[in-house]
């Protein structure tokens, strides 16, 4: 509004003086004819309105906008599209890294010591596992598997401010590991409901394990990713163990998931077909926990000013994802 009467005020002056009249835009000449009170009853923020964008950027000019669950628009990194052969790589491949220093052997102990009690308290266990335990396990999982990476990003950007010099790429592949957890749990709220008890667990989870992770950044970056890389070590196991019971005929999660279809933004965030089953989506949760392990324990061995070994595969990875949705194909 602001800007309209602006418009509206330069025109004035420049026509009373004898010059020739700006030639605007065609987007912005309704700026310049429209009444008083129009501007001033106008509080509509330009993305909210109707007026088209003339890239046609705005969400509802977006075919079928109004239908969609979620729109991938609004997602701020490019994640891995995984395919068959990387994922079953991975699933015959279950890597685990052998403690070497003090600080390695401490932070093993801690975090499969926690591994141990989390598989008490859910009731998981390797075999015939009941379908509610995995349920609240996946949640309080990636609930907390999102924190570490995001108070990383924070630390390295503080640092970069703090010392007045460049990250090298860390905190890129930082925030990329803590939105693609967040979505992991967001993919997992489509498909459980969340009770008092998981609810407590988050927030428990939570206010007990990021004083730690802050702690072991502020004394010793590195044995914090190790930490992590352990952390997500055992998010691998479990995937892993779950897949192969949902492949499984005859187990309780064969017969609850195996027919169960992916949710819509799941499809949308891992470019999966039409037909994708809960699985498959499994799967792609899986591939990616291996992923942020390898990423982790590589961490674990570098220096705080070496550069990121994994910008040319954020380059790489979002291409892949551009080039997918360009041509609407998937996986």
């Amino acid at each position: 509004s602001i800007k309209g009467s602006a418009m509206q005020s330069l025109l004035a002056r420049s026509v009373a003086r004898g010059c020739r009249p700006l030639a605007f835009p065609a987007v912005y000449r309704p700026l310049c004819v429209r009444s008083a009170h129009s501007v001033a009853n106008d509080t509509v923020h330009f993305r909210e309105s109707r007026t088209p964008h003339p890239l046609k950027a705005k969400p509802w000019e977006q075919v079928g906008y109004e239908k969609r669950e979620y729109n991938d628009r609004y997602a701020t990194t490019a994640n891995h599209i995984w395919s068959k052969e990387e994922i079953d790589h991975m699933l015959a491949n279950l890597w685990q890294h052998k403690p070497q220093t003090f600080s390695d052997k401490f932070v093993h102990g801690a975090m499969y010591g926690l591994y141990k009690t989390f598989n008490f308290i859910t009731g998981y266990k390797a075999e015939n596992t009941p379908v509610r335990a995995v349920e609240w396990r996946l949640i309080v999982l990636e609930s907390f598997a999102g924190v570490p990476g995001f108070v990383a990003a924070m630390f390295r950007h503080f640092r970069s401010l703090r010392n007045l010099c460049r990250d090298h790429g860390w905190i890129h592949t930082l925030l990329e590991e803590a939105e693609n957890e967040r979505m992991h749990l967001l993919t997992c709220m489509k498909m459980f409901n969340a009770g008092i008890m998981t609810r407590t667990l988050v927030i428990s989870a939570q206010v007990v394990m990021t004083p730690f992770v802050v702690v072991l950044l502020l004394v010793k970056p590195g044995a914090a990713h190790r930490f992590v890389g352990y952390l997500e070590e055992t998010a691998c196991i479990t995937y892993a163990n779950v897949i192969h019971q949902v492949e499984t005929p005859g187990t309780p999660l064969h017969g609850a998931w195996s027919d169960v279809d992916a949710p819509e933004i799941a499809r949308t965030y891992w470019k999966l077909s039409d037909d994708a089953k809960w699985v498959d989506v499994l799967k792609c949760m899986f591939a990616d926990e291996c992923n942020h392990r390898d990423v982790n324990h590589t961490f674990a061995t570098m220096s705080s000013d070496d550069p990121n070994p994994f910008v040319y595969k954020h380059q790489a990875d979002a291409l892949k994802a551009w080039r997918l949705e360009a041509e609407g194909a998937t996986t």
